[in-house]
């Protein structure tokens, strides 16, 4: 471990005392087990408080990529997370061996000569082929929250908590109601809240399509609800049985019992929808934001013309760039990570 977190500690190795020593460093690495996030309190307040003086405007509603403010705060407070598996069942955690070590390391090392935790796991999933676990941004909750001009947010899939950080970023005068079935997780949302001592933030343990009838007066309405659904078996958070893919057989269930009762749900309850999705692949290709605008549309409700994006970074060694999306065109929006919003028709 005499490498790890220790700037530029292969700087002065040459590739032959590298290949010497790569296999015993993976080794102990793997026998130490997973390392999770070691983040101080201190640095959460300040990764908080950096979220709180990010300004943002209605005439920007595009962000940076390489912006990852408030990401520290969902790390630290949600180890899980690295656990969580793609269709196939594998995960960051089962990843964790000498020989797969072995290859991130010498991958990391083209790129870095420092060879942080955090750049070991990003080569870890990117040399055996997984995909980044999706976090949505707390700074472009904070942006589609204030270009709304909401002051209450419903959010039916609270996930790790980046838009009820985005929400309150902005100050005690907006509220956020939010349901999470995934107890970990909810629990995590729980630390943060009262860590950062957040109020007007209602959580629920509950599916929202159960929470959405039982835990809120039927009369509650909101300004905006603001969510990103789990994308059917795209990640496995967890294996208890209040999980979407466990309660629905396949995609055409799912849609029909759990995403379709959500968005009438929802659009009984506000005045704008928004929604980051896309059309995904896993053993096969869902067309899930095709679906949802049609949901949207059938209850009478279109897609307005703004859309908030951030484009996916570049994977080390792509070759491309990452940065600012732009919304000129919809159909190359579809690759990228966007917030779409919806509105009745008048």
């Amino acid at each position: 471990m005499e490498y790890l977190n220790k700037r530029n500690s292969l700087r002065d190795l040459s590739d032959e005392e590298f290949e010497i020593q790569v296999s015993s460093f993976a080794k102990e690495i793997a026998e130490n087990g997973f390392i999770y996030d070691a983040t101080s309190p201190l640095d959460l307040l300040k990764d908080w408080k950096s979220l709180c003086k990010k300004e943002v405007t209605r005439e920007k509603v595009n962000i940076p990529a390489t912006c990852t403010t408030g990401m520290k705060i969902i790390r630290a407070r949600m180890p899980h997370f690295y656990a969580v598996e793609n269709y196939k069942g594998v995960s960051l955690v089962s990843l964790w061996t000498a020989e797969n070590l072995e290859k991130a390391l010498r991958f990391n090392r083209a790129y870095h000569s420092t060879p942080y935790v955090s750049e070991v796991i990003r080569s870890l999933a990117f040399t055996n082929g997984l995909a980044k676990i999706t976090i949505y941004r707390p700074l472009m909750a904070k942006t589609v929250v204030n270009y709304s001009n909401a002051k209450s947010v419903l959010d039916v899939c609270v996930g790790w908590g980046g838009r009820m950080l985005g929400s309150k970023s902005l100050g005690n005068e907006v509220s956020y109601t939010g349901f999470e079935p995934c107890k970990k997780t909810f629990d995590g949302l729980c630390n943060i809240r009262d860590t950062l001592n957040l109020t007007g933030v209602s959580l629920y343990n509950v599916p929202a399509e159960e929470g959405l009838l039982t835990c809120i007066p039927e009369d509650a309405k909101y300004d905006l609800a603001l969510t990103s659904p789990p994308y059917y078996n795209l990640e496995i958070y967890s294996d208890e049985e209040t999980q979407s893919t466990k309660k629905y057989v396949n995609y055409e269930t799912w849609l029909s019992e759990f995403i379709k009762p959500l968005i009438l749900q929802v659009t009984r309850r506000v005045k704008y929808s928004a929604w980051s999705v896309k059309n995904f692949k896993t053993e096969k290709k869902y067309n899930l934001f095709d679906d949802i605008v049609q949901i949207h549309k059938d209850l009478g409700w279109d897609m307005l013309d703004v859309v908030f994006s951030m484009k996916n970074s570049a994977r080390p060694g792509s070759g491309t760039s990452g940065g600012a999306g732009s919304t000129a065109s919809l159909e190359k929006q579809k690759s990228e990570e966007n917030t779409y919003v919806f509105a009745k028709r008048i």
